[in-house]
């Protein structure tokens, strides 16, 4: 996947309706880059909409090729602006503007702006894809500071290319178009202008036509863990400590810790990507099932727009109790370790699988299914080694199924395995497939020839394959573990009985085998 340059930190948000008045105030022709320095009053006013996408999806390439447009007097698409009476409000180009303000203050997503707008959480995959684009911009372009001390003539130089370039500097412009009315004007006006051109895909329409909605701004704060633009503003101070606390919680819980390829670990994030662009989908998704594990996406309608923050902060509660359920330190956590359960053959997350999985232990946690906890556990090696056994059978089963119905065939399909594991069969793949509802014959084709060099993937399966083969166990289910995440240290002799404190009768288990299967 293309790397993307974070760049939302350089133009702040607000609200287009905060005061929605036609506005009489005189509007201009042109967008000196001047007017983005520090000290300008336009770039005092200059904001986005609240509910615009974030400006995450240029690669380095991309805002390289901008400046160089820039400053080549190369042929750039017109700025839209709408104006209120407190602000300048950019319809169309903010990746434009972002791209220029992020080459004059030297922050791709990890200076001082960026570091302030997301309170220092900035990922090391943003860091790595901010160097990757100054070494792109410094090599082909220069940095602002410099071309600017050539048009001050502070710096003289000899590079005819970058003295043509300071030189025009500060006298190009972009050419501005003015969006006429009110706000309701204006926010139809950024609709229809980004169903052309890169168009919205359809999770970025999805949080904008629901953007007042619970889940909608639970999911906005769960991938900033809590930073960023706040979505959540208009609720009460106490209610939004508590919104950023509880995202923080589950950001963590998800992702945590980053996500890296090849895979040389088995400390991998219940999530996958936290990527906006990646993760925001599966987080809605998420929101959705933890609140009513019986809802798909096309549901969503029946919540109300959530005005004081209330139904925010019960999705959220819900999503983080389910989570801790499946994996964390909690008591009566399952631990289910992630490697088997959320990524498949190639090291690859899965979130179909996440989903799925989390869909099924959902239903069975609100059920208070005591039994079916107690089932799992019994024969959770059993059920972990037909996973793992079987992955690429569930990658081809997915492949040949409709994405609404993924999560569903998951599903049916964990109920299928711990059936299996219970009566000690093993799997037919004619009888998997018509588990999950599915008709004919699977087919596993391979390639003929591998190539001659090993891909990421080749490399992750390699080391999965050889690291589960020593990584601990649970010695009451026999089930992994994954300590990192999910541990709770037993007495192997129970106080009871005489058991001591000592070294020798520490145990790793599960949370939920110490708590519910050995008590």
């Amino acid at each position: 996947m293309p790397q993307r340059v974070n760049l939302d930190a350089m133009i702040p948000r607000a609200d287009l309706a905060e005061i929605d008045v036609e506005t009489s105030l005189e509007n201009f022709g042109n967008f000196p880059i001047n007017n983005l320095e520090e000290y300008s009053s336009i770039r005092r006013v200059l904001r986005k909409p609240d509910f615009q996408r974030e400006t995450n999806h240029w690669t380095p390439e991309q805002v390289l090729s901008f400046i160089l447009s820039f400053l080549d007097n190369e042929l750039i698409p017109s700025l839209i602006l709408w104006k209120s009476e407190s602000f300048i409000f950019v319809i169309d180009g903010a990746h434009r503007l972002s791209a220029l303000r992020a080459w004059m203050e030297d922050d791709y997503g990890d200076g001082s702006i960026s570091s302030s707008f997301y309170k220092s959480a900035i990922s090391s995959e943003q860091q790595r894809i901010a160097r990757r684009v100054r070494n792109l911009v410094e090599s082909k372009v220069g940095r602002f500071s410099q071309l600017k001390a050539i048009h001050d003539n502070n710096s003289p130089t000899d590079d005819i290319p970058k003295k043509r370039r300071a030189q025009r500097l500060f006298t190009r412009s972009i050419h501005l178009q003015w969006v006429q009315g009110t706000a309701e004007v204006a926010e139809t006006s950024f609709f229809k202008i980004n169903s052309q051109g890169t168009p919205l895909d359809d999770t970025e329409k999805f949080l904008l036509e629901k953007r007042r909605k619970p889940f909608s701004i639970a999911a906005r704060a769960i991938v900033r863990a809590g930073s960023g633009h706040k979505y959540w503003s208009n609720f009460s101070n106490e209610t939004q400590a508590l919104v950023e606390d509880a995202a923080l919680g589950l950001f963590k819980l998800l992702f945590a810790p980053e996500e890296k390829q090849p895979i040389k670990t088995l400390d991998l994030p219940l999530g996958g990507s936290s990527s906006p662009v990646d993760a925001l989908s599966l987080i809605i998704e998420l929101l959705l099932i933890t609140d009513d594990h019986t809802q798909k996406i096309s549901d969503a309608s029946r919540y109300s727009d959530d005005a004081d923050g209330a139904e925010t902060l019960r999705m959220l509660k819900k999503c983080t109790k389910v989570l801790s359920a499946i994996t964390s330190n909690a008591s009566g956590s399952l631990g289910l370790h992630p490697v088997v359960y959320f990524y498949n053959d190639r090291g690859k997350h899965s979130r179909f699988m996440f989903l799925g999985i989390v869909k099924l232990f959902t239903r069975k946690l609100f059920e208070n299914d005591k039994h079916f906890f107690r089932r799992f556990t019994s024969v959770r090696r059993a059920v972990e080694d037909i996973i793992i056994d079987n992955k690429s059978l569930i990658g081809i089963i997915l492949q040949n199924t409709s994405k609404g119905m993924r999560n569903d065939r998951v599903e049916n399909l964990m109920r299928f395995f711990i059936r299996k594991a219970e009566s000690g069969e093993n799997i037919s793949i004619e009888e998997a497939v018509a588990a999950v509802g599915g008709k004919g014959r699977i087919i596993d084709i391979t390639a003929a020839q591998a190539p001659t060099e090993f891909s990421q993937e080749t490399k992750s399966a390699a080391y999965i394959k050889s690291a589960i083969q020593n990584a601990l166990r649970c010695p009451i289910c026999k089930g992994l573990l994954d300590p990192t995440k999910s541990v709770s240290y037993d007495h192997g002799i129970p106080l009871r009985e005489g058991g001591r404190g000592d070294l020798e009768n520490c145990v790793l288990v599960h949370p939920y085998c110490n708590t519910a299967v050995k008590q």
